[in-house]
């Protein structure tokens, strides 16, 4: 998928850009200026094109995003104000600045992984926090309030030809964020294995996106989204 690209690219080069101004920080701070004034002549033309990148995959990702939350706004108004703070105080030696800005790097790095201004992972996608409870009325079946139970009847309701078809989408198309048993989180991607999102509530996301995680609703049938938001269901611990 092309915004699975741009997103690698995006953090790839953010954490070139946070490790060219953490050692020039760090070089600042213990008065190496000698070697901080031939670091910054040396890397001019490497930080304009990482800066120029970041704008591009950004700004690209940020078009792209399905409803902007207030923690992205936040992380964009954090990033304008820390990007002055950090050449001014490059410029000048200001270690105050310098350190400033980098540990506001270091806080909007945090909170674009993690998707919160607490730096916390959230487990609830949606406005209301749901639970097995929940789920169970959203979808009419109160086996579902019992994971364990939930997880067989999922899986036997599903013959070995839809199963198959379920997990393979899963691995072409979403594991590449959520991982292959729907626990590697890139960029705040949800933890399948503990959301307790519901049946028809997964459907509804992975067919409408949600964040940076695209819409499957145009790709997939009818059939193909049910049978991905109950293999997604299996992953549950």
């Amino acid at each position: 998928m092309p915004i699975t690209a741009f997103l690698h690219t995006h953090v790839l080069v953010v954490i070139l850009f946070l490790l060219l101004f953490t050692t020039k920080t760090v070089l600042l701070l213990l008065n190496k200026r000698d070697a901080l004034t031939k670091l910054r002549n040396k890397t001019k033309v490497v930080e304009m094109i990482l800066g120029t990148l970041i704008l591009i995959t950004g700004g690209w990702m940020l078009f792209n995003y399905n409803g902007i939350p207030s923690w992205l706004i936040t992380k964009v108004v954090l990033v304008l104000v820390a990007i002055p703070l950090g050449i001014v105080g490059l410029k000048r030696e200001n270690k105050v600045l310098a350190v400033l800005a980098l540990f506001i790097f270091l806080y909007v790095y945090g909170v674009a992984e993690t998707d919160s201004l607490t730096m916390k992972k959230e487990t609830a996608t949606t406005g209301v926090i749901d639970t097995p409870e929940t789920d169970a009325a959203e979808t009419g079946d109160s086996t579902l309030s019992t994971s364990e139970t939930a997880h067989q009847e999922i899986v036997s309701s599903m013959n070995a030809t839809a199963l198959a078809n379920a997990e393979k989408i899963f691995v072409q198309q979403c594991a590449t964020c959520h991982g292959e048993d729907g626990t590697k989180g890139v960029s705040g991607a949800a933890n399948l294995t503990e959301s307790q999102l519901s049946l028809n509530d997964r459907k509804g996301v992975i067919a409408n996106g949600r964040g940076l995680m695209p819409a499957f609703g145009e790709q997939l049938s009818e059939q193909e989204l049910d049978e991905v938001a109950a293999y997604t269901m299996t992953l549950k611990k």
